[in-house]
């Protein structure tokens, strides 16, 4: 839908197939449920929590302003009024929606929560209805409401990508050549990164093949099987950085603790060979014993809130 859609309000409602029967239908579906409005606006500010990475916007100022946004918009829906006023009304709506944070997701899943919430009140007046009658105009009814919140989901999600997609424009050529050799030049870097972690994979393989070699070159079985040991720690822990960078370059969220877990690795490995070494100072080797200390607590941290956020992203898909 383009940026001047905003003067063709009877062509989204020929498009949505909305006629004067549905606004009939909706202002009789009014005087049933005005009474359940103030559940309605509970029901629906309750479900942001919902929505983890918006806890930190539902502060008690922004829900009573949400819930008064709600209260407004149910009142509209149901006088029935779909007119150029109506129109520009909810495309204000997407624009609040924009500016304080949600997104095209956010909007989709708050309709069909709202959709659900209607439907169930429907059809519990349906259940207490006798008069077939009064049925049909229920079901006639259900239908055309249904019409009109696509109507709503549509223009309002279609104003918020014209909002995006007008930051977008308003760069010029040169903002928009420079976001472009950016974007480049950021996957050139990630292709970088990944190739590098394949040639260190190699050279940590080498090196744990020499450590092998010791074992029966050299005689000391244990030093080489000690360092072969911490060999296969830094090898694993490399994998697993390789791993996490080919998911973020496919573009999901990259795993900070990676990294954390190399260093720890390859500081484990430097302890376990000195503890073998008996000409290193107890410092050198109380120093490593630190280290760990510290490397170790902050891979656990790194590691709880990782987990804490892939628990939140899993809360969201159920």
């Amino acid at each position: 839908m383009g940026v001047d859609f905003e003067y063709d309000i009877d062509r989204l409602l020929r498009l949505h197939q909305i006629s004067k029967k549905d606004r009939e239908r909706i202002r009789f579906l009014k005087k049933y449920m005005e009474p359940y409005r103030e559940d309605f606006v509970k029901y629906i500010s309750k479900s942001l929590y919902n929505f983890q990475e918006l806890r930190d916007l539902l502060t008690e100022d922004f829900i009573k302003e949400f819930q008064n946004l709600l209260g407004e918009w149910f009142d509209r829906l149901f006088e029935g009024k779909y007119d150029i006023a109506y129109l520009h009304y909810l495309m204000s709506l997407g624009e609040k929606f924009v500016d304080i944070g949600f997104s095209p997701h956010h909007i989709t899943v708050l309709m069909d929560l709202i959709r659900n919430y209607f439907n169930t009140k429907i059809f519990e007046f349906v259940r207490r209805t006798e008069n077939e009658e009064e049925i049909e105009k229920f079901r006639a009814a259900l239908k055309s409401l249904n019409k009109v919140l696509d109507l709503n989901l549509d223009i309002i999600i279609s104003h918020y990508v014209d909002i995006e997609t007008k930051k977008l424009l308003s760069l010029g050529r040169f903002g928009k050549y420079i976001l472009k050799v950016a974007t480049r030049f950021g996957l050139l870097l990630d292709s970088f990164i990944l190739f590098g972690l394949i040639l260190l994979s190699v050279f940590i393989i080498g090196l744990l093949g020499s450590d092998i070699y010791h074992i029966f070159g050299n005689g000391n079985i244990y030093h080489g099987i000690i360092a072969a040991l911490g060999d296969l720690l830094i090898l694993w822990t490399i994998l697993e950085l390789l791993n996490s960078q080919i998911k973020f370059m496919l573009g999901g969220e990259f795993a900070i603790s990676s990294f954390v877990s190399v260093a720890l690795a390859a500081t484990i490995r430097e302890a376990l060979i000195a503890s073998l070494e008996h000409g290193k100072p107890i410092e050198f080797k109380l120093a490593l014993a630190v280290i760990i200390l510290v490397l170790g607590t902050v891979f656990g941290i790194v590691k709880w809130f990782e987990l804490k956020e892939s628990r939140k992203r899993s809360f969201l898909k159920v």
